[in-house]
């Protein structure tokens, strides 16, 4: 007989860091959202490679774009703020050769 195979993640959060041990592509909430001052996003990654997060507003205006190898596992990106020069509501999307995922965040005055 032949037995299924499955990805397992397994994580830990301390209220402050997550700790992916394995596992699949996934794009978490950013922390805290909403923000007035800076943000973390934190993404998994199952593999070592090149990743694109980019930032944009309601209107799909790119504001913001990080373009970096990152490593295997769990990675975060902050940003400020004053990088970004905009409020409301934004998303944030993280994109690989074999994963796209988008999120919603809220930038506060």
């Amino acid at each position: 007989t032949t037995a299924d195979l499955m990805d397992v993640v397994i994580g830990f959060n301390n209220g402050n860091t997550t700790t992916v041990l394995a596992g699949a592509y996934e794009l978490y909430q950013n922390q805290p959202n909403p923000f007035n001052v800076e943000t973390k996003v934190g993404f998994n990654l199952p593999k070592s490679e090149t990743a694109t997060i980019t930032i944009f507003d309601v209107s799909g205006k790119v504001i913001k774009q990080v373009n970096q190898d990152f490593a295997r596992g769990y990675n975060e990106v902050i940003f400020s703020k004053a990088e970004l020069n905009a409020s409301g509501i934004l998303y944030y999307q993280l994109q690989t050769s074999e994963f796209t995922d988008t999120r919603k965040m809220l930038l506060i005055d």
